[in-house]
């Protein structure tokens, strides 16, 4: 076997190998095929020369395209054999390369076609090398394969063989090779030709050889598209199915030779896209032609093959073809051959139904069909349903002709048996479409002359028992149902109509009841179902089918479910008789939903129904018992609105008859049928009983009379607001004049013909007793005897008492009303009763009957143990124990004693293990150690533990038993070391208020300090007291700060120190270098709490000797600093008191330190003071001054007395004090001899009578009392007079001497002054300042001349040169200089510091100012210069220069300083400032922006705005406008405007300004900082007392803010911030800018009533303001007063125009008309009479408040007297002139009736000739004022004919023109407008032109236009050419009355033009001309 071996005699001696390019590789195995030969050489046919010559061929060649004309060749079989050559497979490629290189075409022509001949040939084993080589040359050049006749060359192997006759479809190679070379061929080609499709055809109905198999599909899948065929989803197309399939098992890949696993692996490339797209038509009759054939050959079902359904499928896209196979798909499905390409067949179908285009009525005719089918088995009908669902979701709209032809077909005698599964279906997948779709069906049937009724409720039931899972399908049904009909039912059929649908109704409420198995929310649905039936009857019914009263009312109840059962069975007979009761009585039991009630109550209202307001009260009376009578578990009545309620009382409420006439000027009261009344009090008890949490509480507080009926429910007895005093009795007073005065009317006008009517007594009134005052909100009034027994026996047997329990709120309410006394009673009941379960009622009620005992008796013993043991219960949970506690310890904190012993009691009770409920004395004290160590235990103690603090701080506020104040002190002590920093911080503020404020009841728990050994309970206190103090202050000093306490907790309770958190604080320095911040209060409690002694349990005295050490000891603060900067803020003189009183050494000596003598004495005057502190008192006055003592002015008896009684005491000290007041010497006791004087020796020294010598100063000493003085220092705590007079004196002694320490401490403190340098400069200050100090004590060194004096008083002087005083003189004379002005320079080092530059510049003068600072700038930093410059101006805004006591006459007056205000130095720090640093004036914004600044602020804000860098102004503004910036607003202001308008801005621009310009916005500013300019704005207007100020501040402004709006959404950010300011600012901008109302009005967010100013002040202010709307409508009237007259239609034209421009802007901008009015009146006495009527017309459109305002009162009595002047002479005519200047003038009579009445008195000749005048002298009303209302109401209802609403139409449009184009005011024009607008779209032609030629009248009288112009836009958009026509050529017209909405207009005709065919050029110019003339007016 060699078949790797070539036979040299088969080839003819040919050995070479055949010549194939390098990158074809053989594939398979290495045999080859060898073909037969003969012995002689193949004879290739050539084409004959004759042929090459005539054949012209292209010069691209062959192989690049195909020719454009093509030759006809003939057929395939007859251009093969003439064309073709003979080729060997291994020479093809060569000899086709060959040809394509000399461009032989035929020859290439020849080669292809034989090539293809010969491989038809070998179709059953194809020959590989010619398949290889048709392949590489289908690769290399696919265009070849093109041509026409090799395509029909490749068709001849794609094409049935009539001859051939395959058992089996053998190898596939030929059909795919054929199949990629005609797609590689033509893949670029858009058109393929015809001759695929039917290669295409005859193989598919036939063997379907390639159409099938899965290497062809790149042809197959691009031949398909000639079909449009769409292909349904995967899931519809049956599995599992080999028909006719193609593929290759078994076989591999033709050319690979690849396995079965291979198939799935296969990915061809190749594109899809249509290649028949204009050629559908011929495609169509060829598929049709060959369908057709087909059935014709084959009429039986069963004969037609798979293969003929699979085409069938393939070309579902033509509708004939849908049609076909519809009609014969139910046998098909049924075929055991068939059924599965039958299903594939019918989701194909589905797939390709079109709802809409041209095939629309043969796909519904397609549905039809598919609807007849009667489908046998289970699965067809599954493949069926599924089909239509989703053709269902991908076409909508299908889905109406499927339901209806199913519903149809259902109900008649041929019906299929699955359409309840079809219905079923269609639920499933469309829930909300389906229902509706049957709702449609239904009404259609409904309205037939057959009644359909009783098929319509079993198909009904049957659809939804098909749909078990889709029982809420009812409800869109139902919601369908409610819509009306398509069209009006005839009048024979309404009334069956009516009672059908609400049987249908009612049909679906039993049906849901019945399938509540499969609905768990059947109740639900049934409140629904009954909310749809309601709306129906409330929207529809009556507008639709007109119903009579009794139908309406039995419609209404069998609604509701209050008939009887037989009723709504009586139709079919179902529900049967089994099933009947209980069906009924579930729909009975659905729940009553606050939308029913809310119907129902607008069913009674509404004026329109038939049924009466109390029989619909009845009805909802009823519906709510019955609902009530359910289990509230359920939730039978879900009320929420409080609007019900008013609802309710207008159902009660009494109308008098219509017929009747009441007097003028006299109002009817609010009055009701008083059992009406009363019985819907009830029902609001009912509705609040079922309501507690959403209803109740809300209707209680709002309802007084709602509230008392709620107590007596719950409490079974009246309510306590039912009083009789009165109040009471004068509301029945007025009740009862009220009746009478308004049933004296109504007989007066019942009874007009009697001449004496009966006068209306109590007797004989018959309105009395059936009507009441129906005042709802006002105080509760007692109902009558019977409706309180009603009440009773309805809360008896509905248990509305419990219900209402369930609110904690109603009960806690009643109970503080109540008293805790008067609410035991029923809190007794409501325990007592057996049914009711504790965990019902709030914990709170359970807490207070805890608290207030039981009555007695072992069952309340028991009682009260089981409530007891509930309670406990609840304290195991953290929610419950929060409330308990919330409870209780809340009352431990009230004010009244009572409730805090209650409180008490209860927590005994709870907190207590033990069951102690029979042995407590609820008259007992139960003290708090009994329960705060129950506290702990609690489960949940440390979620509560914060709260249970904070409740027992407030407690230890307001308790005043000692005992108790001691408990709660020793519990806050035991838990402060665990505490918080903040919680521990608002303990000890609590405990600091306690100490300070309650001195009373902190002395009866504290120990008394002389009795401290005995007390331990007062010793436990004060422990408790000290460990919290301690730990606080050891806290704080670790912290280094005080925390802030809490202002306010989560429930509302001010937390701890919350009086306090505002209070003073003090930093406290200690030695140690310790710092802390306290209270002052908090200082004074450890101070205070000090002066009672240690406690006997500290240990050690361990805390107590700690905070004595801190505060008094050797360790107290050095320095203590307050925010006040006092001495005393720490020590006040009560707290020294208590120190000095405490008599403890430390206490003593901190309490007596710097006291005055004045205060000493004081102090020995207290009573009580101990013996140990007297004697300290009196050593601190021995050591006070003589002069000071002597200054006292005491009494010197009463002070000699109390010295005696001291040192009886046993007090020692007071010598001096009593010698320097020279009191008498004290006498000794008497004895026996009192009459003998004993010798006693003389004493040399008395004590009484010498004093002791005074101590000396120190140095120290010295320097601390100069600080003190002159530089406010707190270092000495004497008296600084006394100091200063003993410092002077030391100074003198220590002259003779040569000095000494006071002296030397002297110098060195006026040297340091001197310098300048730290506390320096502060003490040369207080030198300037304080020279009654300064100045003796230098006078003092100058005589005592130490040495040194002379250098200090040099340094000195510099700094005083510019101070003429007597320091600044006894400072010259201690330096020795004679006086000049030429003060040296000050010595500064070359890197001065900010405070030396300032203390520099502070201490020159006016003169030497320039020199310095000249000198500073030379030689320092210029930065640091810079700061204390700005530093400097900012100490003068801030005054600091300034003197802020204003001299005495006759005292010296104190320098003024050369930076204060009115001196020239902030002039030169200014221009300094502007030299050194440009940039640097953005950092003083806060001297030049802050309120209140200098007068130099504006030259520094010029300077920065012209010199600084737009990037510094830019974040200068940016920091301006923050939102949270206080900066001056005239001052912000400003600098905007220096911004905007600076000259910079403008450089290089043009100077002349063109005459459109619009100004840059050059701010860019962002909304926010819009809002905050605008602020500005409002804030500087406020800041004018008038209005007319504020109005002038604000159009100031006005050019900046308009400037920052450019585009409209800045304008309307500005416009919502200005509708936040001032009144006149959103006023003001709105009148130069109109615009702004639009876009207010298109912003959801617009303010509620931003335009309408309704101060008077402020309408008057903008009176003297320009409008931009003044331009315009003195512009209209000019151009409508012409002096001469112009006749023709053009003129007329332009007038109507000018008037319609003049009506529009009066109408929609607000003023406008007022403010044109002067010049109206002023136009009309030159105007012509033919032109009057114009100007009416204009002032016919405003409104009585704009027209006959009081600024305009003269302009228009001016007008209508010449409008009487013209008519009463003749030249108005006898037209309509007359009778709207008859109208004009009765608005002008009920407006001003005086002024009307004078001016009809002048021309009352020419009135009383003047018909049309003489109405409105008698009174007559005039009927042509208003709209036709049948015309008006026809046009709203919109249901007539389009004949009969043209008509109506042209009607109103005949009364407006005799209107005169006013329309009768905006608001009837608004509702013209409105009616008239959607007709402008009608199809109808007469009726559409009559709408449109209205609106062009209507819309320059509409304020609002917005219906037009949407009316426009839905013409311009309508797919219907005659109305976009009709529009088109009315729009020149329209376009003038809404001018605001032109652009928009234009801009949608344009894009009309654009995209459609429309002649739009002719309306275009025609617009834009009539805008021009108007605007050219």
């Amino acid at each position: 076997m060699e078949r790797g071996k070539m036979s040299s005699a088969g080839r003819g001696g040919k050995s070479k190998a055949p010549q194939h390019p390098q990158d074809i590789f053989a594939l398979g195995s290495k045999s080859t095929v060898v073909v037969s030969r003969d012995s002689e050489k193949r004879s290739i046919h050539k084409p004959t020369t004759s042929g090459v010559v005539e054949r012209k061929r292209d010069s691209t060649g062959f192989g690049s395209q195909p020719p454009s004309k093509r030759s006809r060749i003939g057929s395939p079989a007859e251009s093969v054999s003439t064309t073709s050559l003979e080729i060997d497979p291994v020479d093809l490629v060569p000899n086709v390369l060959q040809a394509l290189d000399t461009h032989n075409s035929d020859k290439l022509l020849g080669l292809l076609t034989g090539s293809i001949r010969l491989l038809k040939s070998q179709r059953s084993k194809p020959d590989p090398i010619l398949c290889m080589g048709m392949l590489y040359l289908t690769k290399i050049r696919p265009n070849m394969f093109a041509h026409e006749t090799v395509t029909q060359t490749l068709c001849t192997l794609l094409k049935r063989e009539q001859g051939a006759a395959f058992k089996s479809k053998g190898n596939p190679l030929v059909f795919v090779l054929a199949c990629n070379m005609l797609y590689a061929g033509h893949k670029d080609s858009n058109n393929w030709p015809d001759t695929f499709i039917k290669v295409y055809l005859d193989d598919a109905l036939n063997e379907r050889w390639w159409v099938d198999c899965t290497w062809c599909k790149c042809l197959v899948e691009n031949i398909v598209t000639a079909f449009s065929t769409k292909q349904p989803p995967s899931h519809l197309i049956p599995t599992e199915s080999t028909l006719g399939t193609m593929s290759p098992s078994g076989s591999g890949s033709p050319l690979m030779g690849s396995t079965e696993d291979d198939v799935d692996n296969t990915e061809l490339e190749y594109t899809v896209f249509p290649r028949y797209s204009s050629s559908y038509e011929s495609v169509e009759a060829l598929v049709l032609e060959a369908i057709k054939e087909q059935i014709q050959r084959r009429a039986a079902p069963d004969a037609m093959g798979k293969g003929f359904l699979k085409l069938l499928s393939a070309t579902c896209g033509f509708p004939e073809i849908r049609m076909i196979a519809a009609s014969r798909l139910e046998g098909w499905l049924h075929s055991g051959k068939t059924w599965r390409a039958a299903q594939e067949l019918l989701a194909y179908v589905c797939a390709n139904a079109c709802a809409s285009g041209p095939s629309a009525p043969r796909d519904h005719e397609v549905l039809a069909q598919l609807a007849r089918m009667r489908l046998k088995t289970k699965p067809l009908q599954s493949a069926y349903q599924a089909c239509l669902r989703e053709m269902v979701s991908e076409s909508p709209a299908l889905l109406r002709s499927v339901v209806t032809h199913t519903i149809y077909n259902e109900l008649s005698n041929v019906r299929s048996p699955n359409n309840m599964a079809v219905l079923a279906a269609l639920i499933h997948a469309q829930p909300q479409l389906v229902p509706a779709a049957m709702a449609d069906t239904y009404q259609e049937l409904l309205l037939r002359t057959e009644d359909y009724l009783r098929p319509l409720r079993a198909l009904t039931r049957e659809c939804i028992r098909a749909a078990r899972s889709d029982a809420q399908a009812l409800l869109p049904l139902a919601h369908a149902l409610a819509h009306p009909p398509p069209h009006d039912p005839p009048q024979e059929i309404r009334e069956r109509a009516f009672s059908s649908l609400a049987d249908l109704f009612c049909c679906c409420c039993l049906v849901t009841a019945t399938q509540r198995a499969h609905c768990p929310d059947y109740r639900a649905n049934l409140a629904a179902l009954q909310q749809q039936a309601l709306a129906w009857l409330l929207d529809t019914a009556v507008g639709v089918y007109r119903p009579q009263r009794h139908d309406y009312q039995h419609a209404l109840n069998k609604i509701m479910f209050v008939e009887s059962a037989e009723t709504y069975s009586k139709v079919d007979n179902w529900p049967p008789e089994s099933e009947r009761a209980l069906t009924y009585r579930l729909c009975c039991e659905a729940p009553l939903s606050q939308h029913t009630i809310l119907r129902l109550i607008f069913i009674g209202l509404s004026k329109e129904i038939p049924v009466s307001p109390a029989e619909v009260f009845e009805l909802l009376e009823q519906l709510v018992r019955r609902a009530c009578a359910l289990p509230p578990e359920d939730g039978p009545l879900q009320v929420e609105k409080l609007e019900i309620a008013d609802y309710i009382f207008q159902l009660c409420q009494f109308h008098p008859p219509d017929n009747i006439t009441l007097p003028a000027g006299y109002t009817a009261p609010s009055l009701a049928i008083t059992a009406l009344y009363w019985r819907g009090w009830l029902v609001l008890t009912m509705l609040a009983a079922h309501n507690p949490h959403q209803f109740a509480e809300r209707a209680a507080t709002t309802y007084p009379t709602l509230r008392a009926l709620i107590e007596c429910c719950i409490t079974g007895k009246p309510s306590i607001e039912w009083t009789n005093g009165p109040g009471e009795t004068e509301r029945t007073e007025t009740e009862r004049t009220s009746i009478l005065q308004l049933e004296s009317h109504l007989a007066a006008a019942s009874n007009a013909a009697n001449k004496l009517p009966l006068p209306i007594t109590e007797h004989s009134s018959r309105l009395l007793s059936q009507l009441t005052l129906m005042e709802p909100l006002g105080p509760a009034r007692r109902p009558p005897a019977g409706v309180l027994e009603a009440l009773q026996t309805l809360s008896s047997q509905l248990r509305l008492g419990r219900l209402l329990c369930r609110q904690p709120a109603l009960l806690l309410q009643l109970v503080e009303r109540h008293g805790t006394r008067r609410a035991m009673p029923w809190l007794h009941q409501l325990l007592r009763h057996e049914r009711l379960e504790l965990s019902v009622l709030p914990v709170q009620c359970l807490c207070e009957f805890l608290s207030a005992g039981s009555a007695g008796g072992s069952g309340e013993t028991s009682k009260t143990s089981e409530l007891c043991a509930h309670v406990r219960r609840t304290l195991q949970t953290e929610e419950g124990a929060r409330a308990v506690l919330h409870y209780y310890m809340h009352r431990l904190a009230h004010a009244h004693a009572p409730t805090r012993a209650s409180a008490t009691r209860g927590l005994k009770l709870v907190l207590s293990s033990s069951d102690e409920t029979t042995e407590l004395d609820y008259n007992a004290d139960v003290n708090p150690d009994s329960w705060l160590p129950l506290l702990p235990t609690l489960r949940h103690w440390e979620a509560l533990k914060a709260e249970g603090l904070r409740r027992i701080r407030a407690a230890l506020l307001v308790e005043c038993i000692p005992e108790h104040l001691a408990a709660y002190l020793a519990f806050l002590a035991d838990h402060c070391s665990d505490n918080p920093p903040d919680e521990l911080t608002d303990t000890v503020l609590d405990l600091s208020q306690v100490l300070m404020e309650r001195t009373t009841v902190i002395g009866h728990v504290l120990p008394a300090a002389e009795r401290r050994s005995d007390q331990r309970a007062h010793h436990r206190a004060l422990h408790a007291a000290t460990t919290i103090l301690y730990t606080h202050l050891r806290q704080v000093l670790t912290l280094g700060q005080q925390p802030e306490p809490q202002k306010l907790t989560e429930d509302g309770v001010e937390g701890a120190g919350s009086a306090w958190a505002g209070g003073e604080k003090v930093t406290l320095q200690w030695s140690n270098g310790r710092r802390a911040i306290l209270h002052v209060v908090t200082a004074h409690a450890h101070l205070k709490l000090l002066c009672y002694g240690p406690s006997m349990f500290d240990v050690n005295q361990e805390m107590y000797s700690w905070l004595q050490t801190m505060w008094v000891g050797a360790d107290a603060p050095d320095t203590i600093v307050a925010e006040s900067a006092e001495e005393g803020v720490l020590l006040p003189d009560w707290l020294r008191l208590h120190m000095v009183r405490s008599a403890r050494p430390g206490l003593l000596e901190a309490g007596l330190r710097g006291l005055p003598a004045h205060k000493l004495a004081l102090f020995i005057q207290t009573f009580g003071m101990p013996v140990p502190s007297m004697s300290a008192l009196l050593s601190a006055l021995d050591a006070c001054p003589a002069g000071a003592v002597v200054r006292l002015g005491v009494e010197r008896g009463y002070m000699s007395q109390l010295l005696r009684v001291q040192r009886q005491r046993g007090a020692t000290g007071g010598a001096a004090f009593a010698a320097a007041l020279r009191l008498q010497r004290p006498q000794p006791p008497s004895d026996d001899t009192l009459f003998v004087e004993d010798p006693l020796p003389e004493e040399v020294s008395e004590a009484w009578e010498c004093a002791p010598a005074a101590p000396r100063m120190s140095g120290e000493s010295a320097t601390g009392l100069l600080a003190s003085i002159f530089t406010g220092a707190k270092l000495y705590f004497g008296d600084l007079d006394i100091g200063f007079t003993q410092l002077n004196s030391q100074i003198v002694r220590e002259s003779s001497r040569g000095g000494g320490p006071c002296t030397r401490s002297t110098l060195e403190f006026l040297r340091a002054a001197g310098s300048g340098a730290g506390s320096g400069a502060e003490a040369l200050r207080g030198l300037l300042s304080r020279s009654a100090y300064s100045a003796p004590l230098v006078r003092t060194l100058v005589h005592a001349a130490p040495a040194g004096l002379g250098e200090v008083c040099a340094t000195l002087l510099p700094h005083m040169s510019y101070v003429r005083g007597p320091t600044y003189e006894a400072v010259r004379a201690g330096a020795g200089v004679a006086r000049t002005f030429d003060t040296p320079l000050p010595l500064l080092p070359n890197a001065a510091t900010r405070e030396q530059i300032i203390t520099a510049f502070e201490s020159a003068t006016a003169s030497t100012l320039e020199s310095i600072g000249n000198h500073i700038i030379e030689t320092q930093d210029t930065q640091v210069v810079v700061d204390a410059i700005t530093q400097l101006l900012q100490n003068n805004q801030d005054g600091k220069y300034n003197s802020p006591v204003k001299a005495e006459p006759g005292q010296p007056v104190a320098p003024a300083s050369i930076f204060s205000d009115g001196t020239l130095g902030c002039g030169l720090l200014l221009d300094w400032l502007a030299e050194l640093h440009r940039e640097t004036l953005s950092k003083l914004m806060r001297v030049m922006f802050v309120s209140g600044g200098a007068s130099w602020r504006p030259l520094l804000v010029t300077l920065m705005a012209q010199r600084s860098s737009w990037r510094t102004l830019h974040a200068c503004l940016a920091e301006l406008l923050m939102p949270d910036g206080k900066w001056a607003p005239r001052a912000v202001l400003d600098f905007a405007e220096a911004l905007v308008n600076s000259p910079r801005i403008w450089q290089g621009r043009d100077r002349a300004t063109p005459k459109h310009y619009v100004p840059e916005d050059t701010l860019r500013l962002t909304h926010k900082q819009l809002g905050v300019l605008i602020h500005y704005v409002s804030e500087e207007a406020w800041e004018e007392p008038e209005m007319e100020g504020g109005r002038r501040r604000i159009e100031a402004r006005l050019s900046l803010l308009l400037r920052c709006c450019g585009e409209p959404h800045s304008l309307l950010a500005a416009a919502l911030a200005a509708s936040e300011g001032h009144p006149l600012l959103l006023l003001l901008m709105y009148m130069k800018v109109p615009k702004i109302l639009q876009l207010l009005r298109e912003c959801e967010e617009r303010p509620g009533s931003a335009i309408e100013v309704g101060a008077p002040g402020a309408r008057l202010s903008t009176g003297a303001s320009t409008s931009a709307t003044d331009r315009v409508s003195h512009t209209l009237l000019t151009a409508l007063a012409p002096n001469t007259y112009q006749s023709g239609k053009e003129h007329s034209q332009k007038a109507w125009r000018i008037e319609a421009a003049a009506r529009a802007v009066w109408s929609r901008v607000v003023g406008a008309g007022e403010r044109a009015l002067p010049l109206a009146g002023a136009l009309l006495r030159g105007v012509r009479a033919r032109h009057h009527h114009h100007l009416l017309a204009a002032l016919e459109m405003l409104p009585d408040r704009e027209l006959f305002a009081a600024p305009a009162s003269e302009e228009i009595h001016g007008i209508l007297e010449c409008f009487l002047s013209l008519v009463c002479s003749g030249g108005g005519g006898s037209g309509a002139l007359p009778h709207r200047v008859a109208a004009l003038l009765r608005r002008y009579l009920a407006a001003r009736p005086q002024r009307a009445a004078s001016l009809m008195h002048k021309h009352r000749d020419g009135i009383a000739n003047q018909p049309a005048l003489s109405g409105v002298v008698s009174g007559e009303a005039s009927s042509s004022v208003t709209p036709p209302p049948h015309a008006l109401t026809g046009l709203q209802r919109r249901r007539a004919s389009p004949d009969e609403l043209q008509w109506l139409l042209q009607e109103i449009e005949a009364w407006g023109v005799r209107r005169g184009g006013a329309w009768g005011g905006p608001r009837s024009a608004d509702a013209i407008l409105r009616c008239a607008a959607p007709l402008a779209a009608s199809p109808h032609a007469p009726l559409r032109n009559a709408a449109l030629s209205l609106l062009a009248k209507l819309l320059p009288a509409a304020p609002d236009t917005r219906p037009g112009l949407q009316a426009i836009l839905e013409c311009l958009e309508s797919p219907q050419p005659e109305v976009v026509a009709s529009v088109l050529e009315k729009l020149p017209d329209l376009v003038c009355g809404i001018q605001e909405h032109g652009a928009k207009l234009l801009d949608t005709v344009f894009e009309l033009g654009m995209r459609s065919r429309a002649p739009v050029d002719t309306c275009l110019a025609k617009c834009v001309s009539a805008l021009n003339l108007l605007r050219a007016c």
